[in-house]
């Protein structure tokens, strides 16, 4: 593909409205980055909308007045032209100079796919302080080895997420005010459980279900494990990841006893730690850890993994239970790094931590929710002294008390309301 096709506004002087798309809530955040001379990297899922911030980018510079020369856009998704050879078309071609003196901006998209990126793009930022480098990923990039050592002090790392369920009513332009949430319970019930199918992936929010899975099972999950990891990594058994995928889409959660799960695979230890480790690289997987104060302690214990999106789950195990959807749901959503397992194994399914110390959080999808029922919630807040407790149901709301102690009981749907429990920024 030519730089021209990649590069409409060389001719046009603008972006197109098909490329600019509609702006997320997280493009503002972005806008302070284009002064600054470290390189901004946007990680995140494949189909998250990380290429249109690229060109809303590329439309900001524009109708700041930088010249449309100055400006370049490349893919390395499907395109395979040679870094160097890119570099001197551009400047030979379109520049008709090197790139010294004038502000040039260089946008490169799917840089993983580029060999050896790190190195390269660490000379190109060393030798032209006057450029700017703004870098996608459908990766942990930052994770890598070779990308810490070249580029550190040298980058910015911006994580884009799919839309979140404010995001996602807003746009498909359903109003729901944020502050009467019992008014608009069923209506937060039925489209949350559509946003749940569609992950916030935006190129889904009009599919049918049938559809709607099979988008994500082709054009994210089996796109990334069977094209991008092997070109990656080699790797000898691809179908290998989406097999964990579909166990753990069966199982949010999973404990990962390795020495178990590689025998009943039939597989060897170290390789199965491999391939969840391809996993967690591919965005695809999150990890948590069984709570200790000690942070070595809880290295060395059982972990638990979860898909990282709903629709991963749905469209892997489109009969998962409600309960297990939801407690994948809220791990994805508060990011927590802890689970809790005492060796009496009561369980506990997110320790949230902050500031303000522990929170404990468990998950409860019954009609009615009792103090009888959290034990180990309690327990560890009395064990560390803590204030606060949580409990999601499904429509029990109130505080349950034991002990002296408080635990606030929210339904599910109460969206912002759990937002606000937890500090997270209002969405816009």
């Amino acid at each position: 593909m030519d730089l021209m096709t990649f590069n409409p506004w060389w001719r046009d002087g603008k972006i197109s409205a098909a490329l600019s798309g509609r702006k997320r809530k997280v493009f503002p955040a972005l806008l302070p980055y284009l002064d600054t001379r470290q390189i901004l990297l946007l990680t995140g899922l494949r189909r998250v909308g990380k290429t249109t911030l690229l060109f809303q980018l590329v439309e900001e510079l524009l109708q700041r007045g930088v010249p449309p020369y100055r400006i370049l856009y490349y893919s390395f998704d499907e395109a395979r032209l040679n870094f160097d050879d890119l570099l001197k078309t551009y400047q030979t071609d379109i520049l008709k100079s090197d790139l010294s003196g004038t502000a040039t901006y260089l946008f490169f998209d799917e840089i993983q796919k580029l060999a050896d990126w790190p190195a390269q793009i660490k000379i190109l930022y060393d030798l032209h302080p006057q450029v700017k480098i703004f870098l996608s990923g459908s990766a942990r990039i930052p994770a890598w080895r070779s990308a810490r050592e070249s580029l550190a002090g040298r980058f910015f790392d911006v994580v884009i997420h799919p839309l979140d369920f404010d995001e996602y009513l807003s746009f498909k332009d359903i109003a729901i005010d944020p502050e009467r949430e019992d008014i608009f319970e069923n209506n937060i019930k039925r489209h949350f459980a559509d946003y749940l199918k569609t992950g916030g992936f935006i190129e889904t929010f009009h599919f049918e279900d049938m559809i709607l899975r099979k988008y994500i099972r082709e054009s994210i999950l089996e796109r990334v494990i069977f094209v991008d990891m092997p070109m990656a990594f080699g790797l000898a058994s691809p179908a290998l990841l989406l097999k964990l995928m579909t166990i753990i889409a069966a199982r949010p959660g999973l404990y990962l006893d390795y020495k178990n799960l590689a025998n009943d695979l039939k597989i060897d230890q170290r390789t199965l730690a491999n391939y969840v480790g391809y996993l967690e690289y591919g965005l695809f997987l999150n990890k948590l850890y069984n709570y200790s104060p000690n942070l070595l302690t809880s290295e060395k214990k059982i972990k638990r993994a979860y898909l990282s999106n709903t629709a991963f789950t749905l469209a892997l195990e489109p009969s998962i239970e409600f309960s297990l959807l939801m407690e994948q749901y809220f791990v994805n959503l508060l990011e927590p790094q802890f689970f809790l397992r005492t060796p009496r194994n009561e369980e506990i399914d997110i320790i949230n931590t902050g500031a303000t110390g522990p929170l404990p959080v468990e998950i409860k999808m019954r009609k009615d929710v009792k103090a009888a029922d959290i034990k180990p919630v309690f327990s560890f807040m009395s064990k560390y002294g803590l204030k606060r407790g949580m409990v999601i149901t499904l429509n029990t709301e109130g505080i349950l008390k034991k002990d002296g102690l408080s635990v606030a009981a929210v339904p599910y749907w109460k969206y912002w309301t759990i937002r606000k429990m937890f500090g997270m920024q209002k969405s816009s």
